[in-house]
């Protein structure tokens, strides 16, 4: 997905590669957007056979309530895919290994190591926030060096990593 060509000069210049948005339209999205269209069915569903307004109150606003919140989540990741500037995050970059991270660096990597009922995993902090860290962004950053850390700024999506 990183190493299609124009990948990195689209990042570079803040914007979203399209061969990228996969990383933001992904299964939470897809699960989202489901949920969004049968909190609709179901909500219009019940206003239909619902007898008296207090019926309505009690089962039809808590679900839009819901729906609502899906339909906001998908609207980030959709805003970020077709349109939004990446946020960069450039400086020193510190491997904690597995102490606690901290903010005393601009990006810091950790790794959690395998334990019991877990496996190795590893995460990097970036602009106060923290991210999971997949394999192939882990193997492009490098610590010990500057790099630029770019993240879709609506959705909170950790999207590529790039020497800086």
């Amino acid at each position: 997905m990183n190493d299609r060509p124009g990948v990195e000069p689209a990042n570079r210049n803040g914007r979203l590669h399209p061969a990228q948005r996969s990383a933001l339209l992904d299964l939470n999205f897809w699960v989202a957007a489901a949920l969004v269209i049968a909190g609709l069915v179901v909500t219009v569903s019940l206003a239909a056979v619902a007898e008296t307004a207090g019926a309505v109150l009690g089962t039809v606003v808590p679900l839009l309530a819901i729906t609502g919140w899906f339909a906001f989540v998908c609207w980030r990741r959709l805003a970020d895919a077709f349109g939004g500037r990446l946020t960069a995050v450039t400086g020193w970059t510190h491997d904690f290994d597995t102490a606690r991270l901290t903010d005393e660096y601009p990006i810091g990597l950790h790794r959690s190591p395998e334990g019991f009922k877990s496996l190795e995993s590893f995460s990097l902090r970036a602009g106060g926030r923290t991210y999971p860290l997949e394999r192939k962004l882990r193997e492009r950053i490098q610590p010990g060096r500057n790099n630029t850390v770019l993240i879709a700024p609506r959705s909170k999506v950790l999207i590529n990593v790039l020497p800086a």
